[in-house]
């Protein structure tokens, strides 16, 4: 399973929740769940917003986990 991991570049950068859903145009509850690593369905496009705006790759924010029964 992949999920998306943006606190380590967030964290990096100094970003808040409200900083990266203004500038990436993302709602600060989908930013929020994404940072406490809850299930949300992310689109493609999310996730390319979310890496423009961190200025990184989407490979450095997706990162594969064993699926948990």
């Amino acid at each position: 399973m992949l999920i998306i991991n943006i606190y380590n570049v967030k964290w990096k950068r100094k970003y808040t929740n409200k900083e990266i859903a203004k500038y990436s145009g993302l709602s600060t509850t989908t930013i929020t769940k994404i940072t406490r690593g809850e299930h949300v369905d992310v689109k493609l496009s999310t996730i390319e917003k979310l890496a423009k705006f961190l200025d990184c790759n989407a490979k450095d924010i997706l990162v594969e986990v064993p699926d948990t029964p």
